[in-house]
């Protein structure tokens, strides 16, 4: 490993992001009773019908008439989204240095921003409403591990469509194959519908995740207007001649 690269480094420019998904399960802890959460999804469903682009349950539907593609989708939305994130952020920090600091402030930011807003304004996912034809997956997250690990009633805005937007982009604009450029285009489009698709989120909260992308992303840039972030940027490795 490169001097600038060494494990010390890694475990200064990565822990943030360590300290920030780590607020996770601290919502988590004090997840609100659900009766104030499910009023604001109502609340959204009837935004979206009123505009008639109620359409997640029929995804569901079409979803849930495939089992293993449910049950694919499901696995992915558990299990995917950080492993997915600290990949790329990986690459990024070795064959992207000087672009690290950017793209992991980014990230940072936008899920901050996600954590304030499942406190401020918890929301359940519609597969909790009644009568929208979710009764297969309306309990998941609701017990067990991935209920320590994230709040139940954190939908708005769709963290993963958020980061996914992030991380979709970064790779597009760092990334030389186009096949790759092409897939990171496709990334966040995969995401949402693989959340709608599931009874997690609706489409205004990816629409919300993309608003918080966009602020992160520009709180990272501003931040890299400081001195002292400017002081502390990390040095790009020159490949050997």
């Amino acid at each position: 490993m490169h001097p600038a690269r060494s494990w010390g480094r890694a475990l200064r420019d990565f822990a943030p992001v360590a300290a920030v998904l780590a607020l996770c399960p601290l919502v988590a802890a004090f997840a609100p009773d659900p009766a104030v959460p499910l009023a604001r999804i109502r609340a959204l469903v009837d935004a979206e019908r009123s505009l008639g682009l109620f359409v997640e349950p029929s995804m569901h539907r079409w979803v849930a008439a495939h089992p293993p593609l449910l049950l694919d989708n499901q696995i992915a939305y558990v299990a995917a989204h950080i492993p997915v994130l600290v990949a790329v952020l990986v690459w990024v920090w070795f064959a992207r240095p000087a672009a690290f600091r950017l793209a992991r402030d980014a990230v940072v930011a936008t899920q901050a921003i996600a954590v304030l807003g499942y406190v401020l304004v918890p929301t359940a996912p519609p597969r909790m409403l009644a009568g929208l034809g979710y009764g297969d997956v309306a309990s998941l997250g609701t017990r067990g591990i991935e209920r320590l690990l994230m709040s139940p009633y954190a939908a708005m805005p769709s963290v993963h469509a958020a980061v996914a937007l992030i991380v979709g982009g970064t790779v597009f604009r760092l990334a030389r194959p186009w096949p790759v450029r092409a897939l990171a285009v496709l990334y966040p489009f995969a995401v949402v519908a693989e959340t709608m698709a599931t009874g997690n989120h609706l489409w205004l909260d990816a629409l919300g995740g993309a608003v918080t992308a966009v602020a992160g992303y520009a709180a990272a840039r501003a931040l890299r207007r400081a001195p002292r972030y400017r002081s502390n940027v990390t040095v790009p490795v020159q490949p050997n001649s």
